[in-house]
């Protein structure tokens, strides 16, 4: 998922590629990270992935987006149909008895609009008024100011939670911002991206 924006703004084997697509996220940033000293003692060997949103053709999109940038990910409408996912009770039973030692869930916290003001800029240097055609004239057009603008950048909020599915704990919570997304694909595979790095970072991996 460059940064555009002016004023502001996984898991041993998880983290294989992260390093490798690290430069790909530079449009998202973690706001925040938490992590559980049992993180470390999660296998990872079998990964549900969860997008939570209403849309279910959009949450299955997202959930294959979620699943190509984590080793041992199944997206979670593979496991669940539309109605037990909805249900804990119903989820709890198949994601315990399908075996799945870690869950990976992603949800969109909040969609803004900021407008922030570029100031202007002007040429600054020795002034040869002297002459019209020999300095005046020509340093005048390339010292002209050139006057700031406003722009309106989109930040797309999104939370991140990891739970070990063995024992129903929370190991890793984070919150990301992504400037500017061209599309929530695209914007998905940045957060997992920059996920990644900061666990491995979290883990002490290089």
């Amino acid at each position: 998922m460059n940064f555009k924006a002016i004023s502001r703004r996984t898991l041993p084997l998880i983290l294989v590629a992260a390093t490798a697509i690290l430069a790909a996220c530079a449009n998202t940033k973690l706001t925040s990270s938490w992590k559980d000293e049992s993180l470390a003692k999660v296998p990872f060997a079998k990964v549900l992935v969860v997008f939570q949103n209403k849309d279910e053709g959009l949450r299955r999109a997202l959930e294959d987006e979620m699943a190509k940038g984590i080793p041992n990910a199944t997206p979670a409408y593979q496991v669940l149909s539309d109605a037990e996912i909805k249900d804990v009770k119903s989820a709890q039973a198949k994601v315990k008895s399908a075996g799945y030692d870690s869950t990976v869930i992603m949800r969109v916290v909040s969609v803004e609009k900021e407008t922030s003001y570029v100031p202007g800029t002007m040429a600054m240097g020795p002034s040869p008024y002297g002459r019209m055609w020999g300095g005046g004239w020509g340093y005048g057009w390339n010292a002209a100011y050139d006057p700031g603008y406003l722009r309106t950048d989109k930040i797309l909020t999104v939370g991140t939670t990891i739970y070990s599915s063995a024992d129903d704990k929370l190991v890793w919570a984070s919150q990301s911002e992504t400037f500017n997304p061209d599309a929530m694909p695209k914007a998905v595979q940045d957060i997992v991206a920059a996920n990644a790095a900061a666990v491995k970072q979290a883990l002490g991996k290089k």
